[in-house]
């Protein structure tokens, strides 16, 4: 084989293996940029179901408060007119039928605020702090009782259910403080440290020994909801000292 023969089988032999390097290039490239492309149609129809579910949610909600005002509402109110046309008819049982009326005003009072909330969009939408601030805004309205919360971010970044469920926990712990425990005032502190939340909820109220003290509906209601978040969920009390509850959860 002549020298002119060598230099063009090496030529050649370069050409076919530049050309082999490039097919492969390319093939991997078109492949790399086809799963791409699969990734993120991928998360699209993701973000679009959670939109729709979202959506969906939204509307439910809003059916449930409409049918809670129309219907439950408009019931207990009934309720309520009927038991104190009794009292002032048989005075013997004035005392008693006052004490229904007034449950039956109180739970008015606890749905009406049901209803609003989940049939406002504004508020459905609002982040947590918010929500909590319009509460605190509910229980100072009354001149009974003080709510203080305090905070050290603006507001939370959480996700639509991670946000309902804290904000439910926390009304639990508002309610069971204002309704068992005597208190005059409550006060809830939430703190974000990196990518962990503390929140601290504590009453100034008459308080329960936890080892007598069998729990109720809406204790068991508060464990389930941090159980639900996968957070570290403590609840401390003792007798004239008040209630403090400890919650900490991994933000994403």
């Amino acid at each position: 084989m002549g020298q002119t023969e060598i230099i063009i089988f090496i030529i050649l032999t370069s050409l076919i293996v530049t050309i082999f390097l490039m097919g492969i290039f390319l093939f991997a490239f078109q492949y790399r940029r086809k799963r791409k492309d699969h990734l993120n149609e991928k998360n699209d129809l993701n973000e679009l179901h959670q939109q729709e579910l979202l959506s969906s949610q939204q509307q439910t909600m809003q059916h449930i408060g409409t049918e809670i005002h129309d219907s439950v509402g408009q019931k207990l109110t009934l309720a309520s007119l009927y038991s104190k046309q009794l009292s002032v008819n048989t005075p013997d049982l004035e005392k008693k039928i006052t004490s229904i009326g007034n449950i039956i005003d109180e739970s008015l009072t606890e749905l009406r605020q049901m209803s609003k909330t989940l049939t406002n969009p504004e508020l459905a939408n609002a982040g947590l702090i918010t929500l909590l601030k319009e509460e605190a805004k509910r229980v100072n309205a009354t001149g009974l009782y003080r709510l203080t919360l305090k905070t050290n971010v603006p507001e939370l970044n959480l996700s639509q259910n991670s946000k309902n469920i804290l904000f439910r926990l926390l009304q639990e712990f508002i309610q069971n403080s204002l309704k068992h425990s005597g208190c005059r005032k409550i006060e809830i502190n939430i703190a974000i440290a990196s990518t962990l939340l503390s929140i601290n909820a504590s009453d100034d109220g008459s308080g329960f020994d936890t080892n007598q003290l069998s729990e109720g509906i809406g204790l068991q209601n508060m464990k389930r909801r941090a159980q639900q978040l996968k957070a570290t969920y403590e609840l401390k009390s003792q007798q004239e000292k008040g209630t403090l509850m400890n919650l900490q959860f991994q933000l994403n």
